[in-house]
């Protein structure tokens, strides 16, 4: 099963970190806002101290439970609340006015909100809410203190979106590096199928001219030595039906049996390793079964790979094997080591590594799936499984 995209474990990191300042937000504000409490109507503190402070506190919990969709429809609400709590205000306002180095409290943190609507709106309008709610904040400021036409309102509101801007445009730079990180990852995976594919159809070439090359020559070796037989009839015959079969030209796509997909395999996984122990099964039932090519070369492809990464890591004194099992509706590939290991939990799921040349290229495979199973000391299994999508169902 394929992890979370890195947008959105990123995203629910960013609503993590927005939580924890909303929390230290209303530790730091308590005493400001109940010291502004009876300069307002009775209904506004309780109202969006609760629609502003709840949802911002409740980001924590949802960042671990919650869809994506659910979150972004909380921030939405966050965002909301918190603009009409700036409106409000003003009406709300009963006074005595605050003094001059004093600040409304819901004009306190408009940062705070725009950071958590970078996780969840586009970019343009996290800027258009940032410049709203940084501008109108000083505005609920410049009206609600005593002398204010002596306040730079401009110079206030400049410096409010300035500074709110720094933390907004950082969150939104590090949810965008996921996103372009999950569109390079997607590339990558289909860029490594492709050159899956290209491996493949060379080592189909190469298997066919070397069957092709062996008939022939086994044939006028046999016509040279024995001449005229009617062992040297069938020979030819073969032979013949063969050739013509490659001038036809040979479908890329053909399914092919099990016998053959074993060839495949074991020419992708020789051409890594010569001494490679492969051990291969095929259920007699499955002997009238055919696999498609696409399923062929992933499985080929894949197994070469994991092949390939124990040659380099396991180390210089790792064994290698390689279990191979044809049934009738499933094929399983496992290839282990007893080398160094690793640990599968410290690799970041948006690695390029097996993410994209293992699991990626089988993911892109209906009805395949690929497993990785290791541990320190004591070697490495990758498992490969395609299951025919009409038998899967």
């Amino acid at each position: 099963m394929q992890g979370p995209s890195a947008e959105e474990r990123l995203s629910r990191y960013m609503a993590r970190f927005a939580s924890a300042g909303a929390f230290a937000y209303l530790v730091l504000l308590g005493p400001q806002i109940l010291s502004q409490f009876d300069r307002l109507q009775l209904w506004y503190t309780p109202l969006f101290v609760c629609s502003i402070f709840g949802p911002a506190l409740c980001l924590s919990f949802a960042s671990f439970r919650w869809c994506m969709r659910r979150i972004r429809a909380l921030v939405t609400a966050l965002a909301v609340a918190y603009l009409a709590g700036q409106v409000l205000w003003l009406p709300a306002f009963e006074g005595p006015a605050l003094g001059l180095t004093e600040s409304a409290w819901i004009a306190v943190f408009p940062g705070l909100i725009s950071v958590t609507t970078a996780i969840a709106w586009s970019n343009r309008a996290i800027f258009a809410y940032l410049l709203l709610v940084a501008s109108f904040g000083q505005v609920v400021n410049y009206f609600s203190r005593i002398d204010h036409g002596n306040v730079p309102l401009f110079s206030d509101i400049v410096f409010g979106i300035a500074f709110c801007g720094i933390f907004t445009v950082t969150v939104t730079l590090v949810v965008r590096t996921g996103r372009l990180l999950d569109t390079t990852r997607v590339a990558a995976e289909s860029q490594a199928a492709t050159a899956a594919a290209s491996a493949a159809r060379s080592v189909e070439r190469e298997r066919f001219d070397a069957l092709i090359h062996d008939d022939v020559m086994s044939t006028l070796l046999s016509a040279a030595r024995v001449g005229n037989s009617p062992a040297l009839t069938a020979q030819s015959t073969t032979a013949l039906a063969r050739m013509d079969r490659l001038r036809a030209g040979i479908s890329s796509t053909e399914p092919v049996g099990p016998d053959s997909f074993l060839a495949y395999v074991r020419s992708a996984l020789t051409e890594v390793d010569d001494d490679v122990v492969i051990d291969a099964y095929i259920d007699a039932v499955s002997r009238d079964s055919t696999l498609p090519m696409e399923a062929v070369r992933a499985l080929s492809a894949s197994a070469a790979e994991a092949l390939r990464n124990s040659v380099r890591h396991a180390g210089d004194r790792a064994q290698r094997a390689v279990r191979v099992r044809v049934d009738s509706d499933s094929v399983r590939i496992d290839v282990r080591d007893d080398g160094y290991g690793f640990d599968p939990g410290s690799v970041a799921p948006h690695r390029l590594g097996l993410a994209v040349s293992i699991r990626g290229r089988m993911r892109q495979l209906q009805g395949g799936s690929a497993e990785v199973t290791s541990t320190p000391g004591h070697g490495t299994r990758v498992t490969l499984t395609y299951r025919s999508p009409v038998d899967a169902t």
